[in-house]
């Protein structure tokens, strides 16, 4: 039987702003994404290779997984790991479901507000016109998710699995991997899925394939911690060959050729370009993406992050600044609705969206710096204690009740 005892020692040098800088870029990425018909969503990572900004924030979330989750789950506190994990899953689910409402009411204020009835049939809204009642079911359940609205589901199954990931790993990291990788390959080949409802299919952002990309993320994240390297170190030819990657990807999709993975006769998983299940020119690109950033040159400014980036700041606070982001998209979508590209009012409309993230993302940091200030503040001098026999002045009393 193997041995679960694994050392746990301590994370050396500090935190790796680089990871908050990349979130962050993410997030700012998914705000222009999501409002499409804007002429700045032409210029994301999306048009230039098979993977887009989601792949990148699954891999970021795994790796910090292994510090926020994996530290204490290693260090015997499995209970406490997991139930953190779980409890942060809850947060997820709640903010969906608050998201989703804000999506609704936005939608159907703006249909009675500008008298257009088209606006209900977008993102998937058509389905509670016409069944109600199923479709509020599967609102709750998760079963009905809106368009651009559906990405927190698939984290919330994500941090669910994680103790599962963990444990895993407690035995080996490889083995949690090779476990990820076998249920990613299964996933693909029988098609499985959780179940929309009412509409029959499955998720967009299917859990059991995307759990890969966080399972890869948490496996770099607990090499850095464990040993403080690179899961995957720099090698030349590696990298010469994650370039060639990136350019014959940057080709491919620059000429439109997307439909000739169907001329191949491949399976869905080789050799096409499924968002859904992750299939492996997607997981390639996005892994190539990773290594030619995690080794660029030192001389290279984003060989090293400070922790004031704007961008680092971002990603300091992913979730607030996720929903705000994914609210503000929302508007952008109803303010766009039937507009053709236009770089004037599409520049306005990024400039203040962006800058009402940043905006938010600064008000957080400085709460939470004035919440470190305080805790780190020096006590108060102790009330000096009567004698003993002797009756303590009235005002140095506790007060009770």
């Amino acid at each position: 039987m193997p041995s679960t005892e694994l050392r746990v020692p301590a994370l050396a040098g500090q935190r790796d702003h680089r990871v908050d800088f990349y979130r962050g870029i993410a997030l700012a990425m998914i705000f222009v994404n999501h409002v499409p018909g804007n002429v700045w969503e032409s210029f994301t990572t999306r048009n230039f290779g098979f993977s887009d900004a989601a792949e990148v924030f699954v891999f970021l979330a795994g790796f910090a997984s292994a510090f926020a989750y994996g530290k204490p789950f290693f260090a015997g506190n499995v209970v406490d790991a997991t139930l953190k994990a779980w409890r942060r899953a809850g947060i997820l689910y709640m903010v969906h479901i608050v998201l989703t409402t804000v999506a609704i009411a936005a939608f159907a204020w703006a249909t009675l507000a500008f008298g257009k009835g088209g606006l209900l049939h977008q993102i998937g809204l058509g389905e509670i016109l016409t069944h109600p009642l199923e479709t509020l079911v599967g609102v709750a359940t998760l079963g009905h998710q809106l368009g651009y609205v559906n990405i927190l589901p698939m984290y919330t199954v994500l941090l669910l699995m994680l103790p599962l990931h963990l444990a895993l790993a407690r035995i080996s990291p490889r083995t949690m991997l090779a476990g990820a990788v076998l249920l990613w390959a299964a996933t693909g080949a029988f098609r499985l899925d959780i179940p929309n409802f009412p509409l029959p299919g499955g998720w967009f952002f299917n859990p059991f394939a995307w759990q890969l990309l966080f399972a890869i993320g948490l496996y770099c994240g607990l090499t850095k911690w464990q040993r403080d390297a690179p899961a995957v170190p720099y090698h030349p030819v590696l990298y010469g060959a994650a370039l060639v990657y990136l350019a014959f990807a940057f080709v491919f999709v620059g000429l439109d050729v997307w439909g000739v993975e169907r001329q191949l006769g491949l399976p869905m998983l080789i050799g096409q370009f499924d968002k859904s299940f992750v299939s492996l020119p997607r997981l390639l690109h996005v892994l190539a993406m990773i290594y030619v950033f995690a080794h660029a040159p030192a001389s290279s400014p984003i060989a090293s992050i400070a922790r004031g980036n704007p961008f680092a700041l971002l990603g300091r606070h992913a979730l607030p600044v996720f929903a705000m982001g994914t609210v503000l998209s929302l508007i952008g979508q109803i303010v766009k609705f039937e507009r053709p590209p236009a770089f004037l009012f599409d520049t306005a409309m990024v400039i203040v969206g962006l800058s009402l993230q940043f905006a938010l993302a600064h008000a957080l940091e400085r709460r939470r710096q004035g919440r470190s200030t305080a805790r780190k503040a020096p006590s108060p001098a102790p009330v000096p204690q009567p004698a003993a026999g002797a009756t303590a002045p009235a005002r140095h009393r506790p007060v009770l009740g």
